[in-house]
C-alpha cells in the first residue's frame, strides 16, 4: 500500500460519509469513514471507533447516486479501464478525451482497446460484446444498420470530424456519424501494476497505478502516466484486491468432476447459489462465491502463490429446511485442511486455512452422513485466495 499516494485524511475529503469497508480477512464493517492514510483506516461505528491497518483494507464502498452520462464516446483501454467523455480526437498516436466536466485528458492511442461512438441498447450491447470477443489481427471499423453491427477490417488512423481508416492500402475518410465504433487489433502491451480499481458513479472503471485524495478531489494515475481528477462525490468504490486476492469464481479449476442427478446435468455456479439465486447465508447476500451441489470435486493449481484461503460456508438460505446435510472437505497437496458437515438453517461457518507452500488445492462437496441428496445446496460465499 505504500506505493499509493494517500496524503490527507478522508475526514476532510469525504466529510465522514457512510461507507462499507471489507477487510482482507472477510470482515465487513459499516459506519462513517473518518480517516484513511498510508498508516490505516479509522471508521466510526455508532459510538465505537475502529482503526484498521492499511494493509488489511480490501475494499471501500460508498452508496452514491448514479450519474447519467450525456451522449459521447466511450473508450476502453487494454488494461480494462473504461472512460466516457464528451469529445474524442486522435492524431497519429496522440488522443485527447474531453471529460463530461470539460477537462481535456491526453491519452496514448496505442493503449486503446476500443472506442464506441454510437448509442447503447441491450441488443447493440450484445452485438458489441460479441465483436470484442472475436480474435482479430486487424483493427475493425464498426458500422450500424438498425440493430445489426457489421465491420470492415483494416488499420485505424486519425479521428476528428472524419474517421480515417486504411483498407487494402487505400485511405478512406469516413464521416464520423456513420461510424459506430472502432475495435483495435489485439496488442501485446506490457501490463502495468494496478494497485487500486476505482469505480465511479458514472459507471466508469479506472485501473489505477496510483491514487491520491486531496482537497475534495480524487487523483488517479493510469498506465502511461495519465493523470485524471474527479470530485470525491463521484467515487463509488476503491478496490485494493488487485494482485493480492483471487476469488475462486474468477479461477478455472484444473480439474472439475460432478456427478449428475439422474439424467440432469449439473455445474458449479459462479457468484450465485446452486439454485441460481444470489448467494445468501445467515440473512446476508454475497456477490462473490461458488454454489455447489453434492458430489462435486474441484482441483485448483495454486503453485504456492497464496498464503490463505478464506470463505463463509453453509447451506444456502433458499434451500428447503429439511433434515439433510452436506459434507465439505478441503485439502492441500493431499493433506486434509478442513472437514465438516452443514445442515439447512444452521449458522454459516467462517473458514480460514493456511495455504503456505500449497501447490494444489482441492474442494470436495458430498452427501453428509444421512446420504440424502435433498436440499443440500452448499455455498462458499466470498471464497478467496490471498497472498
Amino acid at each position: 500500500m505504500s506505493c499509493l499516494l494517500w496524503s490527507l485524511a478522508l475526514a476532510t475529503l469525504l466529510g465522514a460519509v457512510p461507507a462499507e469497508v471489507e477487510t482482507i480477512s472477510s470482515e465487513r464493517l459499516s459506519g462513517e469513514l473518518v480517516e484513511f492514510n498510508d498508516q490505516g483506516l479509522t471508521l466510526k461505528i455508532g459510538n465505537e471507533t475502529r482503526v484498521l491497518p492499511a494493509a488489511q483494507v480490501l475494499e471501500i464502498r460508498r452508496a452514491v447516486p448514479q450519474i447519467p452520462l450525456p451522449p459521447g464516446p466511450r473508450i476502453e483501454l487494454v488494461d480494462g479501464t473504461r472512460l466516457s467523455g464528451k469529445e474524442l480526437t486522435i492524431a497519429r498516436d496522440r488522443a485527447t478525451l474531453t471529460l463530461p466536466s470539460g477537462v481535456s485528458v491526453p491519452l496514448t492511442a496505442n493503449r486503446f482497446a476500443s472506442i464506441r461512438l454510437g448509442e447503447s441498447s441491450p441488443t447493440l450491447d450484445d452485438a458489441w460484446k460479441s465483436l470484442l470477443q472475436r480474435e482479430r489481427k486487424n483493427d475493425l471499423l464498426v458500422v450500424r444498420k438498425d440493430d445489426v453491427l457489421d465491420f470492415v477490417p483494416g488499420v485505424a488512423g486519425s479521428l476528428g470530424e472524419k474517421v480515417v481508416f486504411l483498407v487494402d492500402g487505400e485511405e478512406l475518410p469516413i464521416a464520423r456519424e456513420k461510424v459506430y465504433g472502432i475495435i483495435y487489433r489485439q496488442r501485446n502491451t506490457p501490463p502495468a501494476k494496478v494497485v487500486c480499481q476505482v469505480s465511479l458513479a458514472t459507471g466508469d472503471l479506472l485501473q489505477a497505478t496510483a491514487v491520491s485524495l486531496a482537497g475534495g478531489e480524487c487523483q488517479v494515475r493510469l498506465a502511461g502516466n495519465v493523470e485524471l481528477k474527479f470530485p470525491v462525490d463521484e467515487v463509488a468504490g476503491l478496490d485494493f484486491s488487485a494482485g493480492r486476492v483471487k476469488y475462486l469464481s474468477q479461477l478455472e479449476p484444473r480439474e472439475k468432476k460432478l456427478v449428475p442427478l439422474f439424467d440432469l446435468a449439473r455445474d458449479v455456479e459462479r457468484d450465485r447459489s446452486a439454485l441460481g439465486s444470489p448467494l445468501a447465508l445467515g440473512g446476508q447476500t454475497y456477490t462473490r462465491g461458488l454454489g455447489l451441489f453434492p458430489q462435486t470435486r474441484l482441483r485448483y493449481r495454486v503453485a504456492g502463490e497464496y498464503s490463505r484461503f478464506r470463505a463463509l460456508a453453509g447451506i444456502d438460505d433458499a434451500a428447503p429446511r429439511l433434515k439433510t446435510t452436506a459434507l465439505l472437505r478441503i485439502s492441500g497437496d493431499g493433506r486434509a485442511l478442513f472437514e465438516g458437515e452443514f445442515a439447512p438453517g444452521e449458522a454459516p461457518r467462517p473458514i480460514d486455512l493456511d495455504l503456505t507452500g500449497v501447490r494444489e488445492f482441492e474442494i470436495l462437496v458430498d452427501f453428509g452422513s444421512d446420504q440424502l441428496n435433498i436440499g443440500d445446496f452448499l455455498d462458499l460465499a466470498d471464497a478467496k485466495l490471498t497472498k
